[in-house]
């Protein structure tokens, strides 16, 4: 295998990192909503990354790559719901980034299997960073009402 391949093995390995930290922050913020809705699309959104990092995982075995270093269990969430929300939806973005340009160099390597996967990927990752910071959008909103409307209840 060379150079270029593998960096292209190198950039595989990497967004399979990526996608099963992400696996595990997905599941975490889901523990914590209250609404059952929310939850369950947070954990369907977890879904997704593992299914992300299985599609990966395939294709570093087809280059002959692995296994892999696990990433650690313990995923650490800032208490601000709101703001870890933010986050995984810009990381999800800057993901959706990566995945253009391995997928880039997926097919000046010749490897249109691996381009799909990370075509794939992309597109998913777009999906999940818009729908993060939509609730993340949809929370906030939900914390100035309850503020808005203990201000405006009479104290007691």
């Amino acid at each position: 295998m060379g150079a270029r391949h593998t960096r292209l093995a190198a950039a595989l390995a990497a967004a399979w990192e990526a996608e099963v930290v992400s696996a595990r922050r997905m599941t975490g913020l889901a523990e914590r909503m209250n609404d059952a809705r929310v939850r369950a699309r947070l954990m369907v959104l977890a879904a997704f990354c593992r299914a992300h990092a299985s599609r990966l995982l395939a294709r570093l075995a087809a280059l002959g790559r692995g296994p892999l270093p696990v990433p650690p269990e313990d995923i650490d969430l800032d208490p601000d719901t709101v703001l870890e929300l933010r986050r995984e939806g810009a990381f999800a973005r800057a993901s959706a980034a990566r995945y253009e340009t391995t997928a880039e160099m997926a097919r000046q390597h010749a490897d249109l299997s691996s381009a799909w996967v990370c075509e794939l990927n992309r597109t998913e990752e777009q999906d999940r960073a818009r729908e993060l910071l939509a609730l993340a959008e949809g929370a906030l909103a939900a914390v100035r009402r309850g503020e808005a409307q203990a201000m405006a209840a009479p104290a007691d």
